[in-house]
């Protein structure tokens, strides 16, 4: 699992896009297309929402593997993530796409097995 962070009033909070995350988000949009169609509608209120439902969700999850990896965190917000993002920068939002990108890389460790090629009788 990866996190990234997004810095909201002077303090970094970690994000992560983990699968308990996607499946929330996408309960709440009715699927990931529908997430990202309210981020990017222009329509201040159902971006508020969507940036308070998706960063919830993934600051939430931060806080979780967090604790888990016994790492420092900053306690949560005491306010909505829409009321300290502004909403018309659209760096804002591609800092929302960006974590859930980098939450859904995956590493893949190969191993290798020895083999020993064997002749055909």
């Amino acid at each position: 699992m990866k996190v990234s962070y997004i810095e909201l009033l002077g303090r970094k909070y970690p994000l992560c896009f983990s699968l308990a995350a996607s499946q929330k988000i996408s309960d709440e949009f009715g699927g990931m297309d529908k997430m990202q169609e309210a981020l990017g509608s222009g329509d201040i209120g159902k971006m508020a929402h969507a940036v308070d439902v998706v960063l919830s969700t993934l600051m939430d999850a931060g806080q979780i593997y967090c604790r888990m990896a016994n790492m420092e965190c900053p306690e949560p917000l005491s306010c909505r993530p829409a009321d300290v993002i502004d909403l018309s920068d659209p760096e804002a939002i591609k800092t929302i796409f960006a974590a859930m990108a980098v939450g859904s890389e995956r590493d893949v460790e190969v191993a290798s097995k020895n083999v020993t090629p064997t002749q055909g009788k």
